[in-house]
């Protein structure tokens, strides 16, 4: 457990700013915190301060950190997610997500709007739905060094619509 100081760059970070302070990142490809490079630790303050669904792969080996608003995303994935590889923690989506991130580490932003995603984040595997961004983030080398996330669940959104169109055809076929 770590008792050093507050970092500033974990301010205004909620419980996740709390949980990434108190985390042994010793063993972590990452390092401690304090170490970290400032682009990640620029990136980690803005989506620690975001109040929408955010996350960080860092990296090869895609280290991911998160912010509150992203934990039920996360579901039961949540709080083990935290610093473990994004392949390892979401492998039931890792084969949609995959070529995005490959081209998000060569340096190109991708975006999918309603994406279908078949993932296991409450003990079972349900469809979901996602809009989101990937960005990539610079490091002080000039090499793309990790991948920024926002992203908006829309599989509520989506079931409305499904059962609007539904209805719709059952009323037609009343008629």
């Amino acid at each position: 457990m770590n008792t050093a100081k507050p970092l500033a760059f974990l301010n205004g970070g909620g419980a996740m700013g709390e949980l990434i302070q108190k985390k042994d990142w010793s063993k972590s490809p990452l390092g401690l915190p304090e170490t970290w490079p400032k682009s990640l630790q620029t990136a980690v303050s803005i989506l620690l301060n975001s109040q929408f669904p955010m996350f960080v792969w860092w990296g090869e080996d895609l280290i991911t950190i998160y912010n509150d608003a992203y934990c039920p995303v996360a579901g039961e994935k949540h709080p083990d997610l935290l610093g473990k590889s994004g392949r390892e923690g979401w492998a039931e989506i890792w084969p949609d997500l995959d070529p995005l991130v490959e081209s998000v580490f060569s340096g190109k932003t991708t975006s999918s709007e309603d994406q279908p995603l078949y993932m296991n984040r409450h003990g079972f595997v349900e469809e979901t739905y996602f809009t989101f961004s990937y960005s990539p983030v610079w490091g002080d080398t000039g090499k793309v060094e990790g991948l920024f996330c926002a992203c908006i669940e829309t599989t509520g959104k989506l079931q409305a619509a499904r059962r609007l169109e539904e209805s719709e055809r059952n009323l037609r076929a009343t008629i």
